[in-house]
């Protein structure tokens, strides 16, 4: 088999993981492929995190792929959809602003907007994080599905200070409340002395491909009178990011 045929019958297993999960003899049917050819790209597909096998053996699309992003019709990406959020968000809050987004089981932050203070908290640019150690992946971890999070929750969950949450049902617990109020402030989860509020971001297909965060030195952010009002304008810039991005929430209304 030629790598081209290689790449085309490993996008066509995409597709169809994409449109309706299945297992392996049902996604070698619907893509006219061997079994046993279609055991091989989908072993290979998920070793790299491109597609997730449930415990019924279902595929569905991974975090490798959610993290690039679903491109909308009118060609925004997620950094572009973002910029003018961010560029309002901290000069509105006199705090760095931030997106970051889902590779494997850690988001990373990939655009960092700075206030203009002369204190000024570490560039996250480029650093990768475990999500269940601070706000951004909390709200990603909120959009996945119960099996997707049992998944998670079995793994490797280090500790990195005295407030990163590493047992099970208090993640549960947390993970529960976040879906019911979409955005979050955490305190030095991963670096003591840091706190900060994120909204999970969407695309087209709902699937959270990212989160939009703020952060700062929790010795002055948040102050005790603006932590509610702050969280309100994290989500509706999410939401409205998520919005520019092409998803739709199927009920109507905000999501």
């Amino acid at each position: 088999m030629n790598s081209v045929q290689s790449i085309e019958r490993a996008l066509s297993l995409m597709e169809e993981a994409a449109r309706q999960p299945g297992g392996l003899v049902d996604l070698a049917r619907r893509t006219d492929l061997p079994v046993s050819t279609a055991a091989r790209i989908l072993g290979t597909l998920e070793g790299a995190e491109a597609l997730k096998r449930g415990g019924d053996g279902s595929y569905r699309i991974g975090s490798l792929v959610r993290s690039m992003g679903e491109s909308p019709d009118l060609g925004t990406d997620l950094l572009t959809a973002s910029e003018h959020h961010l560029s309002a968000m901290a000069a509105d809050l006199d705090e760095a602003a931030c997106i970051a987004t889902v590779v494997g089981h850690d988001v990373v932050t990939v655009r960092q907007v700075d206030s203009p203070k002369p204190i000024q908290a570490e560039n996250w640019t480029g650093t990768r994080v475990p999500l269940h150690a601070g706000s951004a992946g909390f709200v990603i971890l909120a959009t996945w599905t119960e099996e997707e999070v049992e998944e998670f929750l079995v793994g490797n969950l280090p500790s990195f200070t005295d407030n990163t949450v590493v047992d099970p049902d208090s993640l549960r617990s947390l993970i529960s409340k976040v879906r019911l109020r979409r955005v979050i402030w955490t305190h030095g989860e991963y670096v003591d002395g840091l706190s900060s509020c994120a909204a999970a971001i969407l695309d087209a297909r709902g699937n959270s491909i990212g989160a939009l965060y703020t952060y700062g030195p929790s010795y002055r952010f948040p102050t005790p009178d603006t932590g509610g009002d702050i969280a309100a304008q994290v989500l509706k810039r999410a939401d409205q990011i998520s919005a520019d991005l092409g998803y739709r929430n199927p009920g109507g209304g905000s999501r």
